[in-house]
């Protein structure tokens, strides 16, 4: 039922144990920490695939001034850096164990993340096969392992119940009322409280889950999923910039060199940001996490296209300038507002 994820719990959990703190100051050795290992992983996957050092620096240049490592809760910069670290441990080809734990703690970062740890998981086994690695399934099965590891203590705790665990109508619900009351014609002056009381004694009364209320109101739902669709798109663009130009012609390329690394972003990113927009939208907080991935992904693949087609250079460095200028202007507010993005 916690918001705050299995992984980022324990590895503050570690921190405490390691650093002597004060609940006066916790929040910032977390916030701190979060924002070590967030541009610490984006360096050592930046080393690992971009060859030349002046786009090296384009890279650390963008995911720096995107401010997006100062974003609270840390969980979601601390996951952020476990994607980051899972990328370049599958690169370099580290020990299956270590991988796939950097996999798990991804998939635990939050409920939501477990679906897109698994596909990630089975797309890395196949991968490994396909590199004739004659133990690639223990990518998969150490991942699995480490889930069910990680989350044993959950049942003992809490019982082996899993409805219990599900928070959709506590993310649905607000989420309604927040994108469907200012649509109304007649404005109130109600709180947001007080109309989810209407509409539990009304509209919502036999709707205990999300799933109910799909089944019992399925062209309310696909209206509210298609205003989360649109609610949502702005902060996608304001979040890659115009970093998503040089993304585009990367993934329509046939780059075989960036591909297996790119479907394995591309999964975690799909599985973790539907649930977001079928249940919610996709605020700025949600994409944090695959920045420095994408960054990196996207100017690698920029620099293997660059050596037959030099315009992609040109293209590169004109979306990477501009990205760094808009996020130069919206820095203060990223810092300032980093709990309500």
């Amino acid at each position: 039922m916690f918001a705050g994820g299995v992984s980022a719990n324990l590895i503050v959990g570690l921190y405490k144990l390691l650093v002597p703190v004060s609940p006066d100051n916790i929040n910032w050795h977390i916030r701190i920490f979060a924002m070590t290992c967030y541009l610490g992983s984006s360096y050592v996957l930046i080393r690992q695939l971009i060859d030349n050092n002046a786009l090296r620096i384009l890279a650390l240049t963008l995911i720096a001034t995107s401010g997006f490592q100062f974003i609270q809760p840390s969980n979601e910069v601390i996951a952020g850096s476990l994607l980051t670290m899972f990328l370049f441990a599958v690169s370099v080809r580290w020990p299956m164990w270590i991988t796939s734990l950097l996999l798990s703690l991804f998939g635990l970062a939050k409920v939501e993340f477990i679906v897109a740890s698994i596909f990630m998981a089975f797309f890395w086994w196949l991968w490994e096969r396909h590199r004739g690695n004659p133990h690639a399934i223990w990518a998969f099965i150490l991942t699995i392992s480490w889930l069910s590891l990680l989350l044993l203590p959950t049942f003992f705790v809490e019982g082996s119940d899993i409805t219990k665990f599900d928070r959709s109508m506590g993310a649905f619900f607000p989420t309604y009322v927040e994108l469907l009351v200012p649509h109304q014609f007649s404005p109130t002056s109600q709180s947001a409280d007080e109309i989810m009381n209407q509409l539990q004694e009304g509209q919502f009364r036999e709707s205990t889950s999300v799933f109910k209320f799909i089944t019992q109101h399925p062209q309310l739902y696909s209206n509210y999923v298609a205003l989360s669709a649109v609610k949502g798109f702005p902060y996608f663009v304001s979040s890659f910039k115009f970093m998503l130009i040089p993304m585009a012609f990367v993934i329509i390329s046939k780059d075989q060199r960036m591909r297996p690394l790119l479907l394995l972003f591309l999964l975690a990113a799909i599985w973790t940001l539907l649930p977001a927009w079928l249940l919610s939208y996709v605020r700025i907080r949600y994409f944090i996490k695959f920045f420095p991935a994408f960054t990196t992904l996207a100017i690698a693949g920029c620099e293997q296209l660059g050596r037959s087609r030099p315009w992609i250079n040109k293209l590169l460095w004109a979306s990477g300038i501009g990205t760094i200028s808009w996020q130069l202007i919206d820095f203060n507010d990223i810092w300032a507002k980093s709990h309500f993005l």
